[in-house]
């Protein structure tokens, strides 16, 4: 017999999106209130889209800030970086994090 499969739990903004969902089944044929969470669903689609976009600088970041720190801790020989060195190795990773923040940002 086989165990049945357990279902992922949907997080905050996909339960919010399923409801909306069940929000325009219900609301058909009714045109004010249909129209109105049409505007919802378009709302949480921009939310849920800056949302995923903050997410992907802050993980480009991330991925950037690991590799630059075990370039470093992995350096065979005693290098010495200077801090505009260091500045320029980590200005990219800066802007990342200032675009992920403000993707967020814009939606909180």
């Amino acid at each position: 017999m086989n165990a049945p499969v357990a279902k992922p739990e949907l997080s905050p903004l996909q339960r919010l999106h399923e409801q909306i969902k069940q929000l325009r089944i219900v609301t058909a044929g009714q045109d004010e209130i249909y129209a109105l969470v049409k505007l919802m669903e378009q709302r949480y689609l921009q939310a849920d889209e800056g949302l995923t976009q903050g997410i992907v600088h802050v993980h480009a970041a991330n991925q950037s800030l690991h590799a630059l720190m075990a370039l470093l801790q992995d350096s065979q020989e005693d290098k010495h970086v200077n801090c505009q060195q260091m500045a320029a190795l980590l200005e990219p990773i800066r802007q990342e994090l200032q675009a992920g923040f403000e993707q967020i940002s814009d939606v909180i």
